[in-house]
């Protein structure tokens, strides 16, 4: 009987220590919460599964698109590609484009005006039919006739007919064959558009007469009577002898395509 009781009083204590170290682990450590969701209609309520994370946002690019320049050909070969561009703009240039090296004769062109010469080899075809009209005023005096301006309405047609801003692209996009273009003919540009301003400047400068223009004729050829306008550029005479109203079409033009260079 005493052995009994002796047992009995072990297995009590050992009991009670079980349980107090069981509750202290319960109270230091609490299990998580579960994260409820709602059930599908497939699945048992009392089954809970985790929330998806969310999808990852893509993230932002800084980059632009990059305008892509046309490709040019060479020079040797950039005739037909000057047409088609030119001939997409303006329906009218297609006698003056039937011509080779095209790129290579405004070159020339663009370089003499700069300086005020008149490019007659290049510009020939230009030239308007019959003789310049005159009207005598006695003692070998003559005025320039205001009649003789028609026969440049067509060049000013023509020459007017490409949208400014489309030149402007054009004659822009053509830089670079143009600057091969001057160095054959000994001047280095390495920016070709400044040689364009500079010959548009020249021309902007031209007088625009609107009294008759006396002539004089020393010679074979027809000269200004005036000191003053003999001695402008052969460019600017030569715009001269187109009338004034011509004159300022060129320019209001030249302005045009400037200001979209």
């Amino acid at each position: 009987m005493r052995l009994r009781f002796v047992v009995l009083g072990l297995l009590v204590v050992v009991l009670a220590v079980a349980g107090v170290v069981w509750w202290q682990g319960r109270e230091a450590t609490p299990p998580p919460e579960p994260v409820a969701t709602a059930p599908s209609p497939e699945e048992p309520a009392d089954q809970v599964k985790p929330a998806p994370a969310p999808a990852a946002e893509p993230l932002p690019t800084s980059e632009e698109p990059v305008e892509e320049k046309p490709v040019l050909p060479g020079l040797d070969a950039s005739d037909p590609y000057v047409r088609e561009q030119l001939l997409a703009s303006s329906a009218k240039l297609a006698d003056w484009l039937d011509r080779d090296e095209l790129v290579r004769r405004f070159a020339v062109v663009m370089d003499n005006a700069a300086i005020g010469d008149y490019p007659r080899r290049q510009l020939a075809f230009l030239a308007p039919a019959g003789r310049f009209p005159v009207i005598p005023r006695g003692n070998d005096r003559f005025v320039m006739d205001p009649k003789g301006y028609a026969r440049y309405d067509r060049f000013v047609a023509v020459f007017t007919s490409v949208p400014p801003k489309e030149a402007a692209a054009l004659l822009t996009t053509l830089a670079p064959l143009l600057t091969q273009a001057l160095l054959e003919i000994g001047e280095p540009a390495e920016e070709p558009l400044a040689t364009l301003r500079d010959a548009i400047s020249m021309v902007l400068a031209t007088p625009e007469l609107d009294t008759p223009v006396e002539l004089a004729r020393p010679k074979v050829r027809y000269q200004f009577a005036d000191p003053t306008l003999e001695a402008l550029p052969p460019l600017q005479k030569q715009l001269i002898r187109m009338g004034p109203e011509h004159v300022r079409q060129i320019k209001a033009y030249l302005r045009q395509v400037e200001a979209a260079l």
